[in-house]
């Protein structure tokens, strides 16, 4: 075995001791607690000018555990910004984004119990008209490095965007970590908000 190979095998062992170790504490939260995150982080997300300024959003749909964005999404509609959310092809491990309407007749359950588009309300959204991408992740680090499960949906989305989109993870402050070890094809985040705060990862990377 070759240095290069040490060094990858490392590095995936490394990143699914992250993975476990993140993932137990981010299931241990209450919903309670969560939902009181969720708020904080959306509080600061709004007050963004980077939020405020975009015209079209793209969320995640998030899962239980996850930084909840259903009143993200009903916020923003009602705010009059252009919202899309991810149909997920699965087997292409591809993103699409779809634009929606209305949260509560719009979605349903789909793999891996994430809500997504209903077939018949599937509206394709071009990816040049997205202003901002709202990223979920698991593990993040303060240069905008981010794990999710290894399956990449979003570092190969965020490459399609245009260049002029920015990207936002939010995530709880107990998914931070000093370092995450990242490959040529990971795509890092402009910025990570928390409950605590909002990370610009530009100025972490130039050392500001």
């Amino acid at each position: 075995m070759n240095y290069e190979q040490r060094t990858t095998n490392y590095s995936k062992k490394q990143k699914a001791l992250l993975r476990k170790r993140i993932l137990v504490l981010r299931r241990s939260q209450s919903s309670q607690e969560i939902e009181r995150k969720s708020d904080e982080i959306k509080r600061k997300l709004f007050a963004f000018s980077i939020f405020c300024k975009a015209q079209t959003v793209l969320f995640y749909l998030a899962m239980r555990d996850e930084v909840q964005t259903k009143e993200m999404i009903k916020e923003a509609l009602r705010l009059g910004k252009r919202i899309a959310v991810p149909l997920v092809e699965w087997q292409k491990k591809e993103i699409l984004p779809s634009e929606l309407k209305d949260y509560n007749k719009e979605l349903e359950v789909g793999m891996q119990g994430i809500l997504q588009p209903k077939k018949n309300f599937y509206h394709p959204l071009p990816l040049d008209d997205i202003d901002l991408v709202i990223v979920p992740g698991l593990i993040f680090d303060r240069e905008g490095n981010r794990l999710g499960f290894g399956a990449g949906f979003y570092d190969r989305f965020l490459k399609k965007v245009s260049l002029g989109a920015k990207s936002a993870a939010l995530a709880f402050e107990l998914q931070l970590v000093d370092n995450i070890p990242s490959q040529s094809y990971d795509i890092a985040v402009d910025y990570i908000i928390t409950e605590r705060e909002i990370i610009d990862t530009k100025i972490v990377n130039r050392g500001w």
